[in-house]
């Protein structure tokens, strides 16, 4: 289908307020006072790729970062978080939206790519706000579980998002050693909204 509802918005004002209040005063400080200095929005995908390339292969050449099914507006959509006084994203996340063969997009699984945040900003809260955007609208898109390649270093940052490692499903590309990791997804109740 390619469209997405907007019924998450009210659910990212809450994640957004309940990450602020677990941020340590040195993140909170970077946030420029409050979590308003902070913006995430849907963007094409040539905007994700130079900081892919930055963060993620900057051996590489830029090529290497664009991943088929980026430029399909029906299975993919990108994210970026950026600071109100910058007009590059400082982290960025792609979700995939599952293709199978004869049946078209599949919305109850979605995979979440190309997952960076530059340097500088690394270890300031910002990528787990972006993730958690992302996964809000992956839940509101229908998806009932989000799953990722994590590069192993990176596991235990994912395992505190509440994505568990799958069993058996390690690999390597490229020198680097990843784990597929996983978590379900489900709708908030009456209760919890």
């Amino acid at each position: 289908t390619g469209v997405r509802s907007n019924t998450g918005a009210v659910h990212w004002r809450a994640m957004c307020q309940t990450h602020v209040a677990r941020m340590s005063a040195a993140a909170m400080a970077a946030t420029a006072d409050s979590v308003t200095a902070i913006s995430v929005r849907v963007i094409p995908p040539q905007m994700v790729w130079p900081l892919r390339h930055e963060v993620m292969w900057p051996s590489k050449p830029l090529e290497y970062v664009v991943i088929p099914g980026d430029e399909d507006a029906a299975t993919s959509r990108h994210f970026g978080l950026f600071l109100l006084d910058k007009d590059e994203p400082v982290s960025v996340v792609s979700l995939f939206w599952e293709r199978r063969e004869g049946q078209g997009v599949d919305e109850s699984v979605a995979q979440f790519r190309k997952f960076c945040t530059r340097v500088s900003h690394q270890r300031k809260g910002y990528g787990t706000l972006l993730l958690e955007r992302l996964v809000a609208d992956a839940r509101a898109g229908g998806a009932k579980s989000l799953w990722c390649n994590a590069r192993v270093e990176q596991a235990g940052y994912y395992r505190k998002l509440g994505l568990y490692e799958v069993p058996g499903r390690a690999f390597e590309k490229d020198g680097q050693r990843y784990v597929i990791m996983e978590m379900p997804l489900r709708r908030p109740t009456a209760r919890e909204k």
